[in-house]
């Protein structure tokens, strides 16, 4: 890899091999939807609270004492007070203020990421990857905006843990919300519990009854795709540490083998930050770091880094072979 970092990084050859092989998974976080219009987590945490002050149901001294909490103690508190008052924090209009699939930013990301991958993981809630977003198409009506994105079929969505199945990470033109769904607000990994909980390895045990099907369906992911993360910065570290640690590293996979992407902004001045990532995601996770810089476009940098990737690596459907090799592997486990 160059120790330069680059605008437009060099796409690596496994990457490139894996698009064409149609067994590129990309892996979104909440960095995209950070572009695409959506808040941060300490955002998402603190409009759930103010969803409860203007309803009367929490005050502004109250929520001025637990300021300086973790967002997810926050919206531990905010789960408790709507369980107790019965009443409904609206995730959706906090996730999508201005309504969906009207950020223009958002727009330009997704529809690349729709031209280089066909299914889809992801850690947010919001419905960015739930319909296909195709390139700009001209309108019919002058009152229209002509680069205006079509909107394309919608996705098979999966939000269940019994429906993580190897099955559907197979399916084209799906999207798997690895943390829940707004379709099922209740089901949604938001607090510490929760976390803990879904990530919980009770497979030693030896009892099929006690099966983490979130487990299993990453290990059968990290084994058998390529997995390009996108969206994922060093605020999102933890999360990204629950969804690869806890998935068993394939056997007589080396430590520094790397089948995995991660694309990552760094100033020109995070030079040596960008190699000590660079050897811990490595070292530590069996992922390459694809860095790009950040000096011009800030994180809006991704948006070109994206429609280049789309550009010369497009997804393709899997090959007969490579469906047939993961068939063999699953009657052989």
């Amino acid at each position: 890899m160059s120790e330069e970092i680059l605008p437009i990084p060099r796409i690596p050859d496994g990457l490139r091999e894996a698009a064409q092989r149609g067994i590129l998974i990309p892996f979104i976080g909440a960095g995209a939807s950070r572009i695409a219009g959506c808040p941060g987590w300490s955002e998402f945490a603190d409009g759930a609270l103010r969803c409860l002050v203007e309803e009367g149901k929490f005050s502004h001294k109250q929520l001025a004492q637990i300021d300086h909490l973790n967002p997810r103690v926050k919206l531990s508190i905010a789960l408790g007070l709507e369980k107790e008052h019965t009443t409904r924090i609206n995730f959706r209009k906090l996730l999508h203020p201005s309504g969906p699939k009207d950020n223009a930013k958002g727009q330009k990301l997704f529809g690349s990421l729709c031209r280089l991958g066909k299914t889809f993981v992801t850690t947010n809630y919001d419905e960015w990857l739930d319909e296909e977003i195709g390139i700009p198409v001209v309108a019919v009506a002058s009152s229209h905006d002509p680069a205006a994105p079509a909107i394309g079929n919608r996705r098979k969505v999966i939000h269940k843990v019994h429906d993580f199945t190897p099955a559907n990470l197979n399916q084209p033109n799906t999207v798997i919300h690895l943390h829940g769904s707004l379709l099922d607000p209740d089901g949604m990994v938001l607090t510490t519990q929760h976390y803990v909980r879904h990530y919980a390895n009770d497979r030693l045990s030896g009892n099929p009854d006690k099966e983490n099907r979130v487990l299993t369906f990453l290990e059968y992911l990290f084994q058998q795709k390529t997995v390009l993360f996108v969206g994922y910065g060093l605020e999102e570290l933890e999360i990204l540490e629950y969804v690869i640690l806890k998935a068993r590293r394939p056997p007589g996979t080396e430590a520094n083998e790397a089948k995995h992407y991660l694309l990552q902004g760094f100033y020109s001045h995070e030079h040596e930050l960008m190699r000590s990532l660079t050897r811990y995601y490595l070292e530590e996770c069996g992922i390459q770091l694809v860095p790009y810089l950040r000096d011009h476009k800030d994180w809006d940098q991704i948006l070109d880094v994206l429609e280049e990737f789309a550009r010369v690596v497009p997804a393709s459907n899997p090959l007969f072979v490579q469906e047939f090799k993961e068939m063999g592997d699953l009657l052989n486990d």
